[in-house]
């Protein structure tokens, strides 16, 4: 049987409405000394982030240090990007359209448009990292080396769904990821094992609430 991930689609997601916390944005470094954090070039560049910044809403902060102080000796969270504004939203939704227009050129710009939704979250919807709310991480070893989940971070694959069925090691230490993010209170997005959401409408839609607390910032 062909794998199909289970995805909302962004018209579900714009029904749910937001009813804004106001909760501060915060530098994650402030909250936690053992998260490593590199940001994403395009990201980094477009907030002018100093090495080691990463901003996110603050209960994400203190959510993120809740997991890090229960990980295993030597496992740490390394943040690949979370707060991200408008601008390097669209750079990124750009780029990997283009991608995928090389890659599929028989499709229309609307049918392109449809695909590339799958992999970035389209500008014209809240994308969850303008939020700060969502934030893209995997975990490494005391080297520093990141543990085995079957394809890099941003790999436009279907490989790259959390629940794709690999075996072994990589579908072990994605069902540690799994178990210590959903019980830190995280909603994933399934076509990305590596993003991982609170209080957006993606968190909203997968825990059936009635309104997500973040908007765009």
């Amino acid at each position: 049987m062909k794998f199909k991930p289970n995805c909302v689609a962004d018209e579900e997601l714009m029904k749910i409405p937001v009813k804004e916390a106001n909760e501060k944005l915060v530098n994650l470094r402030d909250y936690n000394k053992d998260i490593i954090i590199e940001i994403e070039e395009e990201s980094k560049k477009a907030q002018n982030l100093k090495e080691n910044e990463c901003f996110v809403r603050e209960s994400v902060a203190i959510m993120l240090s809740q997991v890090q102080s229960l990980l295993p000796k030597g496992i740490c969270l390394k943040i690949i990007d979370c707060y991200r504004p408008m601008e390097a939203q669209k750079r990124i939704y750009a780029q990997v359209f283009s991608e995928l227009k090389n890659k599929l050129p028989n499709l229309t710009d609307k049918e392109l448009e449809k695909e590339t939704d799958k992999w970035v979250a389209n500008p014209k919807i809240i994308p969850p990292h303008t939020t700060g709310g969502a934030v893209d991480l995997i975990l490494v070893d005391k080297n520093l080396k990141e543990l085995t989940f079957g394809t890099k971070i941003n790999a436009v694959s279907i490989k790259a769904a959390t629940e794709f069925p690999f075996k072994n090691e990589i579908k072990n230490n994605r069902l540690f990821l799994i178990k210590i993010m959903t019980e830190a209170g995280f909603v994933n997005y399934p076509l990305e094992y590596w993003h991982w959401s609170y209080g957006d409408r993606i968190w909203a839609f997968y825990k059936k609430k009635h309104f997500a607390i973040y908007d765009s910032i």
